[in-house]
C-alpha cells in the first residue's frame, strides 16, 4: 500500500514530540513570550464559552486559561496529529484540574460535526499544512453559527524581525550551516495578511480582526532585550509589521 503524505508527517510529527515536547512546558512568561501573551489576549475576550476546540494544540499550553473563567466550557476538546504530544497535553490540562477530550485527528480533515464548537483555537498549526484551503475549510466548517475562530501563523511581511536577523543569518550562509539545528524537517509556509484574510473570508467566516504580535531578538540576546521588543510591539499595536499573524473571524448566524 503506498503511504500518504498524511501518514508520512505523522510519523515526522510523532518524532518531533519525542525530541521537543517530552512533558509539559512551564507556563510562559507573557512579558518575555509575546505569542503567548496575544494569543491568551484573545482567547480571554471570548470566554467564557459552551464548548471549546484547540486545533494543533501541541504541548496544550493554552489549554489551563479555560480553568481561570466560570464557567468552564461544557465541552473541551484539543486535537494534534501526534498521539505523543497528545499525552503531553494531557497532563498540562490535567495540571489544572481539566480532562479534555484529546483525539488525534489531522486539520484537513476533522472528526467533528458541522457547527460543533462556540470557540475554535488553531494556533501556529495551518503553516504545516499539505492543503492550507482545506483546513481552513475544516475549521470554518466546524464552528458554530455566531461562534468564533483565533486563527494564528506566520506573516510573511515580519520585517521588523527580519531586519533584526539578517546579520545572524548571513554568518550562516557564509558558513553554510543552515538547517543544522533542525533535528527533524516538515512543511513550513508563510502567509501575507491580505491572503490569510482572504482564506478564511473564502471559507465562509466574516473577518473581526487582522494583525500581528512580536518582534523576535536574535542570539545572543536575552530576555532583557526580548522584553523591550515586546513593549514596542504592544505601543505600536495594532500593526501589521510582527511574525505572528493572527486573524479573529465569526460564523454568520
Amino acid at each position: 500500500m503506498t503511504e500518504r503524505p498524511s501518514d508520512a508527517l505523522r510519523d515526522v510529527y510523532e518524532r518531533r514530540a519525542e525530541l521537543e515536547y517530552p512533558q509539559p512546558v512551564a507556563r510562559p512568561d507573557p512579558s518575555v513570550d509575546r505569542k503567548f501573551e496575544r494569543v491568551a489576549e484573545l482567547l480571554r475576550a471570548r470566554l467564557p464559552c459552551r464548548s471549546f476546540l484547540d486545533v494543533g494544540c501541541g504541548d496544550g499550553r493554552y489549554l489551563p486559561l479555560l480553568a481561570e473563567v466560570e464557567p468552564r466550557p461544557e465541552r473541551i476538546v484539543a486535537t494534534d496529529i501526534s498521539e505523543r504530544i497528545l499525552e503531553t497535553a494531557r497532563a498540562a490540562a490535567a495540571a489544572s484540574g481539566l480532562e479534555p477530550q484529546l483525539v488525534r485527528a489531522n486539520l484537513e480533515a476533522l472528526p467533528f460535526d458541522d457547527d460543533s464548537f462556540e470557540l475554535v483555537l488553531c494556533t501556529q498549526v495551518i503553516e504545516h499544512l499539505l492543503d492550507v484551503r482545506a483546513g481552513i475549510a475544516e475549521l470554518a466548517r466546524v464552528v458554530a453559527p455566531e461562534g468564533t475562530l483565533v486563527l494564528t501563523t506566520d506573516n510573511s511581511r515580519n520585517a521588523v524581525t527580519k531586519a533584526l536577523w539578517a546579520p545572524r543569518q548571513a554568518v550562516v550562509r557564509i558558513l553554510r550551516v543552515q538547517g543544522r539545528k533542525h533535528r527533524v524537517h516538515f512543511p513550513e509556509s508563510e502567509f501575507a495578511p491580505e491572503d490569510l484574510a482572504a482564506l478564511v473570508d473564502h471559507a465562509g467566516l466574516d473577518v473581526e480582526e487582522l494583525g500581528t504580535a512580536r518582534f523576535l531578538a536574535p542570539p545572543p540576546f536575552g530576555p532583557r532585550t526580548q522584553r523591550l521588543l515586546n513593549r514596542l510591539d504592544k505601543r505600536m499595536s495594532p500593526h501589521l509589521r510582527g511574525d505572528i499573524l493572527y486573524v479573529v473571524a465569526t460564523k454568520p448566524g
